[in-house]
């Protein structure tokens, strides 16, 4: 008998179900429990299911101990780790464009970006935000936006498009007048 994918996200979803977070499994260890003496020709499956699931959010990928880009080309080892609450909270598109949150599609960070600059840019937004939150000047308040809206620029979640296959923009349209509509509606409630 063949082993199904809802087989296999069974068997990681269970797996991590008995390991406290920040515990990881390998996807070998899916693979031994659907077939314990044939468990190799299996990987390449529980890999691309592994992946699919976080593309949805369901859990997270790492690599060297870092949460890896489900979207990216993934070689080498992986481990599979619960999914942190901000990837469970805001499913994303199967292309990996937007995140949806109440409904409304936002465009999420160039993954093309380099760790060190995304986390330069992140930094500067949090503190552009952090700064609005105190009394401010109108002047200081519009420097403070200019900040923010430039590192939105920056990091690809404002401004052009950071993809190159001339697909449009759907950036704060809500996902059911959009061509993810049909993903959108599949999502569980």
């Amino acid at each position: 008998m063949d082993t199904t994918d809802a087989q296999i996200r069974g068997a990681i979803v269970n797996l991590l179900a008995n390991r406290q977070p920040p515990a990881t499994i390998c996807p070998s260890e899916a693979a031994r429990e659907l077939a314990p003496n044939d468990w190799r020709p299996l990987m390449s499956r529980v890999r691309e299911v592994a992946v699919a699931m976080a593309r949805r959010g369901h859990l997270e990928i790492r690599q060297g101990g870092r949460a890896a880009n489900p979207y990216a080309s993934l070689r080498g080892p992986i481990r599979l780790a619960h999914a942190s609450p901000d990837a469970t909270s805001h499913p994303t598109t199967p292309d990996g464009r937007y995140l949806v949150v109440r409904g409304r599609l936002w465009r999420k960070a160039n993954p093309h970006l380099t760790e060190q600059v995304r986390e330069a840019l992140v930094k500067q937004l949090m503190d552009a935000r952090r700064a609005l939150r105190r009394p401010l000047s109108e002047v200081e308040r519009s420097a403070a936006r200019e900040r923010v809206d430039q590192a939105k620029h920056a990091l690809g979640e404002r401004g052009p498009v950071w993809w190159t296959d001339g697909a449009p923009d759907f950036n704060r349209k809500m996902a059911r007048n959009t061509p993810y509509r049909d993903w959108f509606l599949d999502l569980p409630p």
